[in-house]
């Protein structure tokens, strides 16, 4: 089964007071992989091509194990690159910088088209060229985010608009594998607030951090009815108490298995 046919099997399990979406799986092609049936050493090459996301509420790690998960794979001879959403283009941290600062007071739906025009402008331009050059991949969110964020707690359009509208701006580009760091969302919140190494940094948080508690509880309760929604695609690391290189540890060994066995 394809990496877009099993995000879209996942996502057709979704929850119920979301609309079905049929009509959206019949107009959806499907990211064809490469031929892997040839020789052991060509089939070892196109294994090192490999798109992984870490995904997470506020202030869990994303960044952190990211960059610790590309060390750990470029010791063992991987290339890679480590790169964000949003922000990790050009435009894209111009983006960012207005979806994040509290000064803009920016509506819903301006915030989504926001998110999905940083995510295309990233796939075009970092993750897919990568890909064809048969590296890995590593993005700290990616879709799940906007599927959480502005789908399952803010509710700014239907689920089967949101599926559509994603698949489409990352051209049915989705991940092998989607790690969701899970950690006490007042730990969290915390942690974004408070860290004055973020690139961009604002007293009090960012326009998203200064949401509150029970807006990151609502992220935190999004994101594992949508983990157990994806079948084997997502991965939940209870990062609750753990150190950054005990979480590391294990994120590595999910991936070490899935580059030898997908």
């Amino acid at each position: 089964m394809s990496r877009t046919k099993r995000l879209l099997k996942g996502l057709n399990r979704k929850l119920p007071d979301f609309p079905t979406v049929p009509t959206v799986l019949n107009s959806i092609s499907t990211h064809q992989e490469p031929n892997t049936e040839s020789c052991a050493a060509e089939e070892q090459t196109l294994k090192k091509r490999y798109f992984i996301a870490l995904e997470g509420p506020d202030g869990s790690g994303k960044s952190t194990q990211a960059h610790i998960l590309s060390e750990k794979l470029r010791a063992e001879g991987y290339s890679c690159i480590v790169t964000e959403q949003p922000g990790g283009t050009e435009e894209g941290k111009r983006i960012r910088n207005i979806l994040l600062n509290p000064e803009f007071d920016i509506s819903a739906k301006t915030e989504l088209f926001l998110f999905l025009a940083d995510r295309a402008e990233h796939v075009a331009k970092i993750v897919e060229p990568t890909l064809k050059g048969n590296s890995i991949v590593i993005s700290s969110r990616y879709l799940y985010s906007t599927l959480v964020y502005q789908g399952l707690v803010r509710e700014v359009a239907p689920y089967e608009f949101l599926l559509k509208m994603n698949l489409f701006a990352v051209n049915n580009v989705v991940p092998d594998i989607v790690f969701y760091i899970d950690i006490a969302p007042e730990d969290g919140l915390s942690k974004a607030k408070n860290n004055s190494l973020k690139k961009m940094h604002y007293p009090d948080g960012d326009r998203i951090e200064r949401e509150g508690l029970a807006f990151q509880e609502k992220v935190r309760a999004g994101y594992l009815e949508l983990a157990s929604r994806f079948g084997d695609l997502f991965v939940i690391i209870d990062g609750r108490g753990k150190s950054r290189e005990e979480i590391g540890d294990s994120i590595y060994s999910h991936v070490k298995r899935r580059l030898y066995h997908d």
